[in-house]
C-alpha cells in the first residue's frame, strides 16, 4: 500500500475543514476566501517542500506567485503571463510560464565589504554557477534556477555564502593592508 505524503494529507484536510466552513458561511464568522487562500499558500509551500526539496517551512509561504526567502533568495513564476522577464539574460532567453529559484546579488560585490571586492565576488558567483542555473544575467548578478534544480542549490546555498563570508574576512584584511600600503607611499611622495 501506498504511503500518504503530507501534501495529499493536507490537501484533505483543507478540503474537509473548507467543506463545512463553506456549507456555514452565512451563520459563522469565519472568511471562507482568505482560509481558502491561506490552504492554498501553504499547500504550495508543502509542495515546494515536498517536491522540489527546499528546507524551508511551508507556513511561511505567503503567495502563490513570489516568495521571498531571505538571504538574497526567492520563488517566483516568471513570464510574460506574469509580468516577470530577465532582464540582461546572457544568452537573451526568457522565461515562460516557468517556476524558477531566483539567487540575486543587486548590489554585486558590496555584500564582501565597502571595498567593493569584484574579483573575490567573481569567485564566489562562478562557484554558484556550478549548480547549473537555467538562466544568467550577470549583468544584474542573478541566477535562474528550475525548479528541478532548485533543491540543491537552495540548500548549499547558506553553507556556500557561510565559507565566502569567512573567506572574505582575511582576504579584506590583505586588501585593507594593501590600501594602507599604497596610500602611506603616495603621502611619502
Amino acid at each position: 500500500m501506498r504511503e500518504i505524503t503530507k501534501l495529499e494529507e493536507t490537501k484533505k484536510a483543507y478540503k474537509e475543514i473548507l467543506s463545512v466552513i463553506n456549507k456555514h458561511k452565512d451563520i459563522i464568522a469565519y472568511d471562507y476566501n482568505n482560509l481558502n487562500n491561506d490552504s492554498k499558500n501553504h499547500l504550495f509551500g508543502i509542495e515546494l517542500k515536498e517536491k522540489y526539496g527546499l528546507d524551508i517551512n511551508p507556513l511561511d509561504v505567503n503567495s502563490l506567485s513570489y516568495i521571498n526567502l531571505g538571504d538574497s533568495k526567492c520563488v517566483g513564476w516568471w513570464g510574460e503571463k506574469y509580468g516577470r522577464h530577465i532582464s540582461w539574460s546572457d544568452d537573451g532567453k526568457q522565461p515562460e510560464d516557468e517556476l524558477l529559484l531566483v539567487i540575486s546579488f543587486p548590489t554585486g560585490a558590496c555584500i564582501f565589504g565597502d571595498d567593493y571586492p569584484t574579483e573575490f565576488f567573481k569567485e564566489f558567483f562562478q562557484e554558484l554557477k556550478t549548480y547549473n542555473p537555467k538562466y544568467t544575467d550577470t549583468t544584474n548578478k542573478t541566477l535562474y534556477f528550475s525548479m528541478d534544480n532548485a533543491g540543491k542549490i537552495f540548500n548549499k546555498f547558506p553553507e556556500i555564502l557561510k565559507k565566502y563570508y569567512e573567506k572574505n574576512n582575511k582576504c579584506a584584511k590583505e586588501r585593507k593592508i594593501e590600501r594602507l600600503k599604497e596610500e602611506l607611499k603616495e603621502l611619502k611622495k
